[in-house]
């Protein structure tokens, strides 16, 4: 019964694309619409590059070093063929002074630029929504496709659309009507990030690919990367880009309706969920504990993994979309999505993104496997864990159950933040993306290269880089994206890079 109710609403999802496409071919601006891959698509059509060598380059690069200059030292130092160009995003370029890298302009703490599009965007695509004034300003107006693709190009590089949608607190009073698509959060309250069921929010992410694909058809891929989670996660994990329990509006109301979940007994739900967690800061434990009385909150209240499911099913669903209107419109370029780093961190986060699934609706897929930023960063995901649901004991009670259950082994809990991730978790984690989409979709992890960490803890140094990119390849790899932001790496350890490569066997 169920997989019939699937192949029948994904029929109708076809048949929804199909029409969409006839609509693009003839010139019309479909941001309406939803968009789905018929099932007659031809994965060959789909160009990979191979070897995939990419790095992520923010916008500010380019004018602070002079393009030559950044692209002479990707291609000396790390052999690099592809760029990830950040062409959207917002934030800042907060980098302490023992983190500054030894290229490009010293840039100390609190630096924050508008932000927004990089690169001249045509409103037609925009007409569906009210988002549609959000090209940044800062340094000088620039156009990063303009300025680096032919360049790029002229070099044998790709140029990759780096579409980056998390969702920074300082999006709403910067982009005008931004805060017309916020979510709502437990309290009725709007937050910091936009709700994928508001449509104006979801015609201005379509509108975003449309424009590119038909504005700029020399971009070789677009990259499309979003951080967020749902609002059980946010309450156990405190957030990952957004600490707001949420979606509580209008929109999702009317699809919590559509489905027989009433918003109400939900919202009810998580607010006694979060006065548990409260108790366990205080250190009020119930009489029958911590844990046991989650789990009973979850009998009570059905409907708190009821709404979980229903804002997964939005995020998966728009890049569903997403992925169906660039297969419309240029079937041949590729589409992927970044996985945030909590894939690899949350047990529960990761049955939320099921590569056997994702693989449907992508090209590559680039899982964040950061090794070194990744000590800290398991520290504090634990933390999280026992600060809620496992406040029965202390994380260096449940971390062997933690490590059998996420199928690695690291250190233990008190030198995790200083010693990093190994070389083996990266290798773990690619060869179990790699085995999620059986050979259907690229896997290209994002490699560490000093990713900022808090004093104290792991810094980056030329070997972790080399044995991380050759664990990768050694775990089936397509290819790599060095990561976070080449503003952020030092020239030392991108060009371990290189090395790794080179003893890898790829170049």
């Amino acid at each position: 019964m169920e997989s019939q109710t699937n192949g029948q609403s994904y029929m109708r999802l076809a048949r929804r694309g199909f029409f969409r496409a006839i609509a693009i071919v003839g010139g019309g601006s479909l941001t309406h619409a939803i968009a789905a891959v018929p099932p007659q698509f031809d994965r060959s059509r789909v160009r990979r590059r191979k070897p995939y060598i990419a790095i992520q380059v923010p916008p500010f690069c380019w004018g602070d070093e002079g393009v030559e200059k950044v692209l002479d030292n990707l291609q000396e130092k790390a052999h690099v063929n592809t760029i990830w160009a950040y062409c959207y995003t917002y934030g800042h370029r907060r980098l302490r002074p023992d983190q500054l890298p030894d290229h490009g302009l010293a840039r100390g703490d609190n630096e924050e630029y508008t932000g927004g599009a990089f690169y001249d965007y045509d409103r037609k695509y925009f007409r569906n929504t009210i988002l549609d004034d959000f090209r940044a300003p800062d340094y000088k107006g620039v156009n990063v496709i303009r300025e680096v693709l032919p360049r790029a190009k002229d070099r044998g590089m790709d140029f990759v659309v780096w579409d980056y949608n998390n969702a920074y607190p300082t999006i709403p009073r910067k982009m005008p009507n931004y805060s017309k698509v916020l979510e709502v959060d437990l309290h009725g309250r709007r937050a910091d990030s936009a709700c994928f069921r508001n449509q104006h929010y979801r015609n201005f992410l379509f509108g975003k690919i449309e424009n590119y694909l038909k504005t700029y058809p020399a971009i070789d891929a677009i990259a499309w990367g979003c951080e967020r989670q749902g609002p059980l996660l946010n309450l156990i994990g405190g957030g990952w880009t957004s600490g707001a329990i949420t979606c509580f509006c209008p929109d999702c109301a009317a699809k919590g309706r559509e489905q027989g979940i009433r918003m109400e007994r939900a919202r009810q739900g998580y607010i006694q969920l979060e006065k548990l967690f409260q108790a366990a800061h205080r250190e009020q434990r119930p009489s029958d504990g911590y844990f046991v009385a989650f789990w009973r909150l979850l009998l009570q209240y059905p409907e708190i993994l009821a709404w979980e499911k229903l804002w997964t099913d939005s995020y998966h669903e728009v890049r569903k979309e997403l992925y169906g209107l660039a297969k419309a419109i240029a079937p041949e370029k590729p589409l992927g999505y970044h996985i945030m780093h909590n894939m690899t961190l949350s047990p529960l986060y990761r049955a939320e993104e099921d590569y056997a699934q994702m693989r449907s609706y992508a090209d590559f897929l680039k899982p964040a496997v950061y090794s070194n930023a990744g000590g800290p960063r398991m520290v504090e995901a634990l933390d999280h864990l026992h600060a809620t649901i496992l406040h029965d004991g202390k994380p260096q009670d449940f971390l062997p159950l933690y490590y059998k259950i996420m199928n690695i082994q690291e250190a233990p809990y008190e030198k995790l933040a200083t010693a990093g991730l190994s070389p083996d978790y990266v290798f773990r984690e690619t060869k179990r993306a790699v085995a999620g989409v059986k050979g259907e979709v690229a896997i290209y992890p994002g490699i560490d290269i000093d990713i900022p960490t808090d004093p104290g803890e792991k810094r980056t140094s030329p070997d972790d880089v080399r044995q991380a990119v050759k664990a990768a390849f050694a775990a089936g790899a397509d290819g790599v994206v060095l990561s976070r932001r080449y503003s952020e790496m030092r020239l030392a350890n991108l060009a371990a890079a290189g090395q790794g490569l080179r003893e890898a066997g790829v170049i």
